[in-house]
């Protein structure tokens, strides 16, 4: 074998070569991530070729042998609250991996990764899988646990979505783009996610602004993802209450992804967030004709929404291992290549 790693720039790639990528992402997370949603091709490709956005800056890498992919790689560099942090994933196939391939990607990685001033690296594996042995090989530690949930829309009792906010609240709906007088609201709502259970993951949610709402939703718009929300509105102060957040695709119309939920402090304990994502329910339904799984993403310490989850008619899939590692710490294990730990998942 010959193997070799070098930067890749999605936005200059061929078609070939993209498609190549493509089948590589898919390919791994069937494996790894049994029952996952894979986005269509269009919708993949026109995310990976976005490299940098107000909130992150995305950079990727290939491993080849004489120009066959082995591998793939990417890092993203939050700006903002998480400047200190890069975000990496590293997909390498079953029928690739023990060599090394995953292993010479997130060396090759590590000195745009050190340029940037980044102290620590963390990404996600499936609990108990290569992947994680292969973390585990490199001094990776974990820093959270994380649950992978989903909804049968179509073998679900949809009387466990008949659910009606507390009296006092109302509930309000819209795609994509927040009204002028809830927007506000919503960015308040959304920076009551900062006290969700992290473990001691380094990665910080943000601090939420109606700006930086309007940002994300004019970036999400150019992706061609649509965002669609409920939220409870307090009828006595105006406030928003709490919110829920479903992200739909272009080209993948049997799932969506249900994203962020969160409840302001002072209005806890009201039923709200299982009020709100029942209504969401009810609408993808009326909306979605061919919608059949709503999936989600749960930290495991989060038992008040794994309980919301599990009465709206959840299950779940598997258990992901949110993981860390200081820079220098892995500069030290990968400095020489002789001393490459074989990987096992890339």
């Amino acid at each position: 074998m010959s193997l070799e790693t070098a930067p890749f720039a999605p936005e200059l790639a061929l078609p070939d070569e993209l498609r190549a990528w493509y089948e590589t992402y898919a390919g791994v997370s069937a494996a790894d991530f049994p029952g996952a949603p894979v986005p269509a091709y269009d919708a993949w490709a026109q995310r990976l070729r976005a490299p940098e956005s107000h909130r992150m800056l995305q950079r990727c890498w290939a491993a080849r042998d004489r120009g066959r992919l082995l591998g793939t790689a990417h890092a993203i560099f939050p700006k903002a609250e998480n400047s200190g942090i890069a975000i990496v994933a590293v997909r390498v196939p079953h029928r690739e991996r023990g060599v090394g391939v995953g292993t010479q990607l997130l060396r090759a990685m590590l000195p745009e990764i050190r340029e940037r001033g980044r102290r620590a690296v963390i990404g996600e594996v499936g609990a108990g899988t290569d992947g994680e042995k292969w973390t585990d090989s490199l001094g990776f530690r974990t820093v959270l646990e994380l649950s992978a949930h989903h909804l049968d829309i179509t073998g679900t009792d949809r009387a466990l979505w008949q659910v009606d906010p507390a009296p006092g609240f109302r509930l309000r709906r819209w795609v994509d783009t927040a009204p002028d007088d809830l927007v506000q609201g919503l960015a308040l709502a959304r920076s009551a996610m900062a006290d969700q259970p992290i473990g001691t993951a380094s990665y910080r949610p943000p601090v939420w602004t109606a700006e930086l709402v309007r940002k994300r939703e004019a970036e999400l718009l150019k992706l061609g993802e649509s965002r669609r929300y409920v939220v409870a509105v307090h009828e006595h102060s105006g406030a928003v209450a709490g919110f829920t957040e479903v992200s739909t695709l272009p080209g993948q119309e049997s799932h969506c992804r249900q994203v962020d939920t969160a409840v302001l402090p002072e209005f806890r304990g009201l039923g709200l967030g299982r009020a709100v994502k029942a209504a969401m329910n009810r609408w993808l339904v009326a909306d979605l004709p061919r919608l059949e799984r709503v999936h989600t993403m749960t930290a495991t310490a989060n038992l008040p929404m794994i309980r919301v989850n599990s009465r709206l008619g959840y299950t779940t899939d598997y258990t992901l291992a949110g993981v860390e590692a200081e820079v220098g710490a892995l500069d030290a294990r990968l400095g020489s290549p002789a001393r490459f730990p074989p990987d096992s998942a890339g």
